[in-house]
Formats: C-alpha cells, sequence, structure tokens
C-alpha cells in the first residue's frame, strides 16, 4: 500500500461531506472515519466561544517536548493555524491548530492524557473568522 497515495487520498476528502473511506488493495483493508466538522472549529454552548475538537483518538501532549513551555496557555491570544497541542496517533505526531483567531478560555485537558475523536480539547473565547 503507498502510504503517499493513501495521504493524498486522505487529505482530499478530509474537506468534504464524505463521513468515511475504505480502501481495499493488496489483501489491506483501511477504513478512515472523518471527524464531525473534519475536527475543525464546532460552535459552543456559550455564544462567542469556540471549542476546538479532536480529530483523531490519541495522546495529547500540550508541548512540544518534555520539559519546553506549553503551546498555549488559558488567556494566551492565538491566531488563526497557530499550534495548540500535539496529538499522538499511529506513532505519528499531529497539530491540533486555532482555527479561528481568539483566546484561549479553556484547555479541558492534560499532557500525556488520553483523548477519543471529537472530545473538546481547547476552547477559544471572542473567536474571530
Amino acid at each position: 500500500m503507498d502510504i503517499a497515495r493513501i495521504r493524498e487520498l486522505v487529505d482530499r476528502l478530509a474537506g468534504s461531506a464524505a463521513e468515511e473511506i475504505r480502501l481495499r488493495t493488496d489483501g489491506v483493508d483501511l477504513l478512515v472515519r472523518f471527524a464531525p466538522g473534519g475536527g475543525a472549529a464546532m460552535p459552543a454552548a456559550t455564544p462567542g466561544q469556540v471549542e476546538v475538537r479532536a480529530e483523531v483518538p490519541g495522546i495529547v501532549y500540550l508541548a512540544p517536548a518534555p520539559g519546553e513551555a506549553p503551546f498555549v496557555t488559558p488567556g494566551a491570544q492565538v491566531q488563526a493555524g497557530q499550534v495548540l497541542l500535539l496529538v499522538e496517533s499511529m506513532k505519528s505526531m499531529l497539530p491540533l491548530t486555532a482555527p479561528v483567531a481568539g483566546r484561549v478560555a479553556e484547555i479541558r485537558t492534560g499532557t500525556d492524557t488520553a483523548c477519543e475523536a471529537g472530545a473538546v480539547l481547547v476552547v477559544l473565547d471572542g473567536a474571530v473568522a
């Protein structure tokens, strides 16, 4: 199975309405399910806030490496696309980025903590699209 080709297909479909794709080749059956909204911003219960959800299940890391400063802390201003934390999934470190600019209102996880796909990990306040 060509990993580069798989990544290309997943990247192309990640922003679409597709909920899942299944690839079968060379005796390998691969199922990829996309998180609701592609793991992007989801409306929060409180107006003016945006919930940033895990795209995949994994282990959360709040800093780039042990002993280093966290990517963000509550109260920090962030720009759209800024890394908020990392999720380790299937031996890959996946950055979770801010979908919009705003202030970090809450971090609902800790470092070295397991998360499920769709779990709210960070809440942004005063989010600006």
